[in-house]
Parts: structure tokens; C-alpha cells; sequence
């Protein structure tokens, strides 16, 4: 009887103490995969207008790049764009050791917008890679439509350290929607001269009484698209017809887009715009 009484005590004990053990020992396991999990996954702090943000790489990659192209382009003109941030981002990293970002696009934008599956598979068709110029993330420039030609670097920056950054034809930017326009500019400017142009046809230099002033500069003071435009003073006014979206160095996003659109993948794109440079892993 004895020995009955304390097999039933034992089973019961068995009973009670068992999914206690098994509880232990799956939350160890459990934390353990979370820690591996995490780990695995690489962190950075992005500082923005609202303040400094924890995200993962990825995420980054895919928010920022959703931020910076038509969500309407092709997939293998948007994975060339995921590329030349996720290159941007390490260069950043490298150089300073923090990430300076003011535009993303959300996920919630994405499914409204109906391109977040196109730009998740973009994401993860790359992930992980850059270009680099001899085993260091490139200088990733971009724009939106050039002049018909991308620009030299060594002219633009007056420096030999990027020679993968060189004038690229892109007849087709010729043609873009918003490949010209004409902007009319206050008085004050009258008397403005353009001093220098690089190959490409942007404005180096120009000149108001005596006053030099770089393209760039004036591009950015009087929010011009770009510094590529010529002058026409009338008794009308001063107009500048410009031409293009943006700096004009690195890969043109319009051209990327026809590429893509006759069958050219990313690589090619990343190619014609980067000579030279490799695609890896990072």
C-alpha cells in the first residue's frame, strides 16, 4: 500500500513539475534563437530631422530608396537605386560613423501606393550589395534626368578620386516629361554672365558685377532644377531655360528607367553609369 501511495505521489509530482521544466527549458531555447536572431541583424542609429531612429539596414535601404524614385519604374531601375543607397549608407558609416537621412517612405505608403511587393523583392534581391572602386563603397551619385549627358567628376569636383564618375550619354533625358523648363528671375540678376560650363553643359561659374558665383551655388539659391540653363534678357525680363533634375553626376534615374524598360538588369544599369566598379557583397 505503501509503496502505491508513492507511485501516485510520484506521478502526480511528475505531472506538476514536468511542463514547468519544459517551460524553462523552451524559454532558455527561445532566448537564445531571439539573441542569435538579433544579433544576425545589423542595427544603425539614422539621425533625421525628428531625431535619431534605430533601424535595420534593410529596412533603410528599401524606406529610403522608396523616398528617392518613381515607385511606377521598373523593378531593375529601382533595385539600381537600392543598390547606390545601400552603397551610400556604408559610405556614410565608413567616413563619419553616423547616417544622415531626412526622406522615407513607410510601408503603409507602399501598400496604398500599390509597390510594396515590388520594392520588398527589389530589397531582397540585393541585399547586402555595393559598389565599391577598389574595395571601398563609391561616391553613389544619382539624379533625376540629366542635360543628355551625365558630368565628369574630375571636372565637377576638381579631383582625380573618382574616375568610375564619368560623362555617360543619355539621349533619352532629352525627351523626359520634365527634361526643360523656363523660369523667370528677378531683375537684380541683370547683367549676369556665364564665366565657365563643364563638358556636359552645366554652369561652372558665372558672374554679377565683378562677383563670381559657382552653378551649383546659384542653382541652389534660386531653387533651380538644375545648373545646366541658359540666359535670355529682354525688356520682358531675365528667363533661364534649364535643363534636367539635379546635379547630373552618377546614374541618371530616367535613363536607368528606359534601360530597364528595353531589358537591361540592374547590374547593367549600375555599370554603364559606374566603369569599372564592382558589385559586392558587403
Amino acid at each position: 500500500m505503501k509503496k502505491k501511495t508513492e507511485y501516485i505521489l510520484s506521478g502526480i509530482l511528475l505531472v506538476l513539475v514536468l511542463p514547468l521544466c519544459l517551460t524553462i527549458l523552451l524559454n532558455g531555447q527561445m532566448d537564445g534563437i531571439y539573441r542569435t536572431i538579433k544579433n544576425e541583424m545589423e542595427y544603425i542609429s539614422v539621425k533625421t530631422g525628428s531625431g535619431v531612429v534605430e533601424m535595420d539596414t534593410e529596412e533603410y535601404v528599401l524606406k529610403a530608396a522608396a523616398a528617392q524614385i518613381p515607385l511606377s519604374f521598373d523593378p531593375e531601375a529601382i533595385k539600381a537605386q537600392m543598390v547606390l543607397v545601400r552603397t551610400d549608407l556604408y559610405r556614410q558609416i565608413q567616413e563619419t560613423g553616423q547616417v544622415v537621412r531626412e526622406a522615407f517612405l513607410t510601408m503603409e505608403e507602399l501598400e496604398r501606393a500599390g509597390a510594396a511587393e515590388k520594392f520588398l523583392r527589389a530589397q531582397k534581391a540585393t541585399a547586402g550589395k555595393i559598389l565599391t572602386w577598389e574595395d571601398k563603397p563609391v561616391l553613389a551619385s544619382y539624379h533625376a534626368v540629366s542635360a543628355g549627358r551625365t558630368r565628369d567628376a574630375q571636372e565637377v569636383l576638381a579631383t582625380a578620386d573618382y574616375p568610375y564618375l564619368v560623362s555617360k550619354v543619355c539621349p533619352s533625358d532629352e525627351t523626359a516629361p520634365d527634361a526643360q523648363c523656363v523660369v523667370q528671375i528677378d531683375d537684380a540678376w541683370s547683367g549676369m554672365e556665364i564665366v565657365e560650363r563643364d563638358s556636359a553643359g552645366y554652369v561652372q561659374k558665372l558672374r554679377l558685377q565683378e562677383e563670381d558665383l559657382s552653378g551649383e551655388e546659384f542653382r541652389n539659391l534660386l531653387g533651380l532644377p538644375s545648373a545646366n540653363f541658359e540666359v535670355r534678357e529682354g525688356t520682358d525680363g531675365i528667363f533661364l531655360t534649364v535643363h534636367g533634375v539635379g546635379h547630373g553626376l552618377g546614374m541618371s534615374q530616367y535613363t536607368a528607367q528606359q534601360m530597364a524598360l528595353t531589358g537591361k538588369d540592374y547590374t547593367q544599369i549600375l555599370s554603364y553609369f559606374f566603369p569599372g566598379t564592382k558589385l559586392t557583397k558587403y
